[in-house]
């Protein structure tokens, strides 16, 4: 591990969050994301808009209400009112004191579209989600709104896993310990970027992760003689530490402690340990996703991490998602 002092050596890109979107359920997954979200929109100064969706059969069809074209069929004026004071009650409103938080009920036959459509209208630049623990094929592809959403988000999103702890009422620094895994590339590269943003707005630290995995045993990619695969290691962990020493001053902030750590064994497991040694508050990942089939898996890193995770996990998508 590589500590290295607060100090800037270079302009940064500044992420900006102004608005933020939290999509509920009326569940205690719910409640905990919702102050998580309001802690971030209080460290930002953003405003937080609280979504909640109502499924209906795609057979239903929409009919016209308001100047704002279609909206939700059935859905009378009481009832999303009632909804709404309903959802202000449950999510226990006066712990989001000195925020601006906005209410929407809708009803939708696809509600992680309605979740995407709602981001796009309020000009969303966070969505922060929880997920509801699951079971046997369920619990093997995450089967939920909150993975559809992973997959096709163009906005990051905070997923605020079910063993994360409740935090009430919302701290006013949302994160002071941030935990980013980073390979490299142009997506955690990226993920960085937000990492950098969070660490700063709660003047912690931020932990720089590069994990090397160890090839499978037997393992020959030239197919021809003999291949060092000690020595193949052993470079790659040679250049992740040299990468992660040039990496780390373009972070550096006033504030905000910096240090890198190099791993190795299962990606997820030593992100995992990783945040659990750090005391993690966050955890941000870039996400993978260039095409249908990526984004069809997803990422086994991803939904290892978000399912075992302590702490809410922050999915910024590739700069080119579609």
């Amino acid at each position: 591990m590589a500590r290295i002092g607060a100090a800037s050596r270079m302009e940064m890109v500044m992420i900006s969050i102004k608005h933020v979107l939290c999509p509920v359920d009326f569940s205690e997954f719910s409640r905990h994301a919702f102050g998580r979200a309001v802690a971030v929109a209080r460290g930002y100064g953003a405003d937080l808009t609280v979504l909640h969706v109502l499924p209906v059969p795609s057979a239903v069809p929409a009919l016209p209400y308001g100047p704002e074209g279609p909206g939700p069929f059935g859905f009378e004026a009481v009832d999303r009112a009632r909804a709404l004071a309903e959802l202000s009650h449950f999510l226990g409103a006066e712990h989001s004191a000195g925020v601006r938080v906005h209410y929407e009920a809708a009803e939708s036959p696809a509600v992680h579209k309605e979740i995407l459509q709602q981001t796009s209208r309020i000009s969303a630049d966070l969505v922060v989600m929880g997920t509801h623990g699951r079971s046997g094929f369920d619990h093997l592809l995450l089967g939920s709104v909150a993975e559809k959403t992973l997959r096709t988000s163009r906005v990051p999103v905070l997923v605020v896993p079910p063993h994360t702890r409740d935090v009430v009422p919302p701290p006013t620094e949302p994160f002071r310990s941030v935990l980013c895994a980073v390979d490299f590339s142009q997506d955690s590269a990226r993920a960085l970027e937000h990492a950098e943003s969070l660490a700063r707005h709660g003047a912690g630290r931020l932990t720089l992760l590069h994990v090397v995995e160890p090839m499978p045993v037997g393992y020959d990619p030239m197919g021809g003689p003999p291949f060092d695969i000690a020595g193949y290691e052993f470079r790659l962990e040679e250049s992740g530490r040299a990468q992660l020493q040039k990496l780390a001053p373009d972070r550096l902030t006033a504030g905000c402690e910096v240090e890198t750590v190099l791993a190795r064994g299962k990606a997820y497991k030593e992100i995992l340990r990783v945040a659990a040694e750090r005391q993690a508050d966050v955890i941000v990942l870039g996400v993978h996703g260039r095409n249908a089939f990526d984004r069809l898996v997803f990422g086994s890193t991803t939904e290892h991490i978000i399912r075992r995770a302590r702490c809410p996990v922050l999915a910024v998508p590739a700069p080119d998602h579609s």
